[in-house]
């Protein structure tokens, strides 16, 4: 879902694990459109490669982050259940 790829962004974007904290970032980042949540998915998985990259966490190969279908947040990861 769109929100959980919001909610991990811009928790990952804060270094926060907690939505409250992170609630003015996902309601901003809620209002914005795109043309279907799949552009939305990719959208937020880019920018969550590109903290990840940037930290070090992952080799610096956006196009090998975005395939990787293992990479994504916890939210994405676990439905939206918190850990």
């Amino acid at each position: 879902m769109k929100i959980h790829w919001i909610a991990d962004y811009c928790m990952s974007k804060l270094e926060t694990d907690d939505e409250i904290a992170a609630s003015s970032c996902i309601n901003a980042e809620a209002a914005r459109a795109f043309n279907s949540d799949c552009v939305a998915k990719l959208h937020y998985k880019k920018r969550l490669c590109g903290l990840a990259i940037a930290r070090k966490q992952r080799p610096n190969d956006i196009k090998n982050c975005l395939a990787d279908k293992t990479f994504m947040g916890p939210t994405v990861r676990n439905g939206g259940v918190g850990d």
